[in-house]
């Protein structure tokens, strides 16, 4: 989000935050652009092709590596008592032996770290270091009942797992440490250290599941955790940096944690979404990285993606995806920032079939890499996450196993993401740029880059929070809101009216429809909300519905609401009341800026449903708000993801080709070339280009100057298309 990158186009970026961009670049972990990870398993010592990986990495020129180092299982002749060996191991040392083997290639390494689990010696010799039910017995390992679930909170983390990484980095020339379910994956532990802590800490007793965030039990537990995560990240940071100044601990996954504090100890994040199951959305490996630009902002990104089959319940890490899959998934989260984390579990291998795919697409990164060494992005709209509505709103009940801790990001609730997943899906289909805000930085040294914040269903808003939304639209920001944003505090406790309802332009009624049947939308166009519908009459409402009454002083809505009827039998299915005046959209003006406000849910439904008058409904909605042409737009066949981001001497826009030849399900088998496409650019007032060129074709481009933007063709796209444009 840093850099000299604004120039015109981002005026509004405070000069607090373009000073910040002098720092960038001094830490090592600024050079690696590629990362491998191989996963050890206990039988690999003496099993593993030890060449076949440094031909490997040497072919892809990879310059990170994360290897296996301790934890669960030590690939090294470790010391410390109670860290055990892997059987296979003997008298070697895997992990020492790729160490040095990668140095001298000139390769930064990771040591990989897992302390959430143990085994029978370290449960005889101490058995407070494992996690507890809440009947007092312990928690075994629920794939591995031959191992034991470690307590987070207690002395395996805070001071077992020091000397474990104490031992690493003053043994090896390691660059940093990498912690693989670094925060437990025990759930709620019940064992007297975390007992008593809490009751010390909330005067409450440790509640027994977190089905009810609404509990004050629950509340104060997660709290509580997340306070232990800080402190496990500092200890760990400041213990590797006691003994290498240069290194530091990374963690593999984040949670709810804030991302200011987060940003205290990590220089650097890795984050770990390997893959996506068959319904999963093609640019799921996008919105993690738009997710993780959002927190880390000035720190390096790397996405971690999996060429085996482990995003399945049932997890065949031995066999590999597609390679129309893995080049897709890995494509996706490079063009909106990720530099790439092949992970391999096992580093025998059996199925090699991923080995060209990876080659191919970490060599054309390289032979490109500048183009991929971001500095800002463009985009000019935001989508605000909110882990206070997905913690505390959300209606219906957790996932809670018992084997993945609060900080697991499988805790969320069920159904939480759908409204944000329906946007998303509305905004790439729209191809209109955009990234992701968080809810806990919504100061304007975060937010005023952007022209429109889209609040999908975030409900869950403090009065601060609002408050700073209201300064955002008074200095000239637009919002685009649905469903109940704001109609509950940051607790998710209901408030009497919406926290934004002076920005709304309604109040709320005091009813909420969380089931609406066969209800419709009449079309009252045509203008600019109405775009693509104006065609018909009426179309599909949502499923749930918040009643409003609106303020004096409001422009004519351009949807108004036709009321349920029944849906079967057929013979009653007609309207008894055809139409009404009650409206569906809320759009009008407050101080510089504009509002849009659907008090029904047409973006979960449209994730749900996929009804194109929904996405002509939520694209416009965001296009009127802006009030200005987007920085890039995309015309052509197809599903293309589309990002816009600038380097110190270059501007980068990608376009990911996703059409999908599996209509019915998620997994690519096949890439179809499409195009041809057009594309418009506004670039920055005093930017000079020098030179214009397609980097998956190869060749220059045919560009030219339309009204103060660069419009460049496309011949066709195969999988991942970028125009690099060059600065004098």
């Amino acid at each position: 989000m840093k850099g000299g990158a604004g120039m015109g186009l981002l005026s509004t970026l405070p000069a607090s935050l373009m000073a910040a961009t002098t720092e960038r670049g001094k830490g090592w972990e600024w050079g690696p652009m590629r990362w491998v990870q191989i996963c050890a398993t206990d039988d690999d010592p003496g099993r593993y092709d030890k060449q076949f990986w440094l031909d490997f990495l040497a072919r892809t020129k990879t310059q990170g590596v994360c290897l296996s180092a301790g934890g669960v299982s030590a690939y090294y002749p470790t010391k410390v008592p109670y860290h055990y060996r892997s059987p296979y191991l003997g008298k070697g040392d895997m992990f020492g032996e790729l160490v040095h083997a990668c140095k001298k290639m000139g390769i930064r390494v990771l040591g990989r770290v897992d302390p959430h689990a143990m085994h029978d010696d370290a449960l005889a010799a101490h058995p407070e270091w494992v996690a507890r039910n809440a009947d007092g017995s312990v928690k075994r390992h629920p794939t591995d009942p031959g191992l034991y679930l470690t307590c987070p909170n207690g002395k395996v983390t805070f001071e077992w797992m020091p000397q474990v990484l104490e031992e690493i980095v003053s043994t090896y020339p390691v660059d940093g440490i990498f912690g693989n379910r670094w925060a437990g994956s025990a759930g709620i532990c019940h064992c007297d250290l975390c007992k008593s802590e809490f009751k010390a800490k909330s005067g409450l007793d440790l509640p027994t599941a977190l089905s009810n965030p609404r509990d004050p039990a629950v509340r104060a537990y997660l709290i509580w955790d997340d306070e232990k995560r800080y402190a496990q990240l500092k200890l760990w940071t400041d213990t590797v940096q006691a003994i290498n100044p240069n290194a530091f601990f990374t963690p593999g996954t984040w949670g709810r944690l804030d991302p200011r504090r987060l940003r205290e100890t990590v220089r650097s994040i890795y984050a770990d979404r390997q893959g996506r199951s068959g319904e999963g959305p093609a640019w799921l490996n996008g919105r993690s990285a738009k997710e993780t630009y959002c927190l880390m902002q000035d720190r390096p990104m790397s996405g971690i993606f999996a060429v085996g089959e482990t995003s399945t319940p049932y997890r065949f890490m031995d066999s590999v995806q597609s390679g129309p899959e893995i080049a897709a998934y890995l494509h996706d989260g490079l063009a909106h920032g990720f530099r790439p984390w092949m992970t391999k579990f096992k580093a025998e291998v059996f199925d090699k079939r991923w080995v060209p795919v990876i080659e191919k697409a970490y060599s054309w990164h390289a032979a490109n890499e500048d183009y991929f060494r971001n500095t800002d992005n463009l985009a000019r709209v935001a989508m605000v996450q909110s882990h206070q509505t997905s913690t505390y709103y959300t209606p219906d009940a957790r996932r809670d196993t018992g084997a993945a801790g609060p900080m697991d990001a499988q805790t969320l609730r069920m159904g939480a993401d759908d409204a944000t997943n329906g946007y998303y899906q509305a905004l790439v289909e729209a191809r209109i740029p955009f990234c992701f805000a968080d809810e806990r930085q919504l100061d304007p040294e975060y937010i005023d880059r952007y022209k429109v914040l889209v609040l999908p269903n975030i409900a869950a808003l403090s009065d601060r929070q609002c408050a700073l939304l209201r300064g955002y639209v008074e200095r000239g920001g637009a919002l685009v809101a649905t469903y109940e944003t704001s109609l509950y505090d940051e607790w998710g406790q209901p408030r009497a009216n919406f926290g934004l309802a002076e920005l709304f332009g309604c109040d709320f009624k005091g009813q909420v429809d969380r089931r609406v049947q066969n209800s419709y939308l009449t079309v009252r166009g045509p203008g600019p909300l109405t775009v693509g519908i104006d065609d018909t009459p009426r179309i599909m409402g949502g499923t749930k519905l918040v009643h409003v009454t609106s303020r004096p002083g409001g422009e004519a809505p351009a949807l108004t609401l036709v009321p349920s009827y029944p849906d079967l039998p057929m013979e009653k299915v007609f309207p008894t009341t055809r139409q009404t005046e009650v409206p569906m959209v809320y759009a009008g003006t407050f101080g510089k800026g504009r509002v849009v406000y659907i008090p029904t849910d047409l973006d979960r439904t449209f994730w749900e449903c996929s009804s194109g008058d929904h996405l002509a409904v939520l694209r416009n909605a965001v296009l009127w708000a802006a009030g200005e042409e987007q920085p890039m737009t995309v015309k052509g066949p197809g599903f293309v993801d589309i990002s816009l981001w600038r380097q110190q001497n270059s501007i980068a826009a990608h376009l990911v080709n996703l059409t999908n030849p599996m209509a019915m399900r998620g997994y690519m088998r096949e890439i179809l070339p499409a195009g041809p496409y057009e594309v418009s650019l506004r670039l920055p007032a005093d930017a000079k280009v020098r030179r214009v060129r397609l980097l998956e074709a190869g060749t220059d481009a045919e560009a030219q100057n339309a009204n103060g933007r660069l419009v460049v063709k496309i011949p066709s796209i195969t999988l991942h298309e970028v125009i690099a444009i060059d600065l004098a």
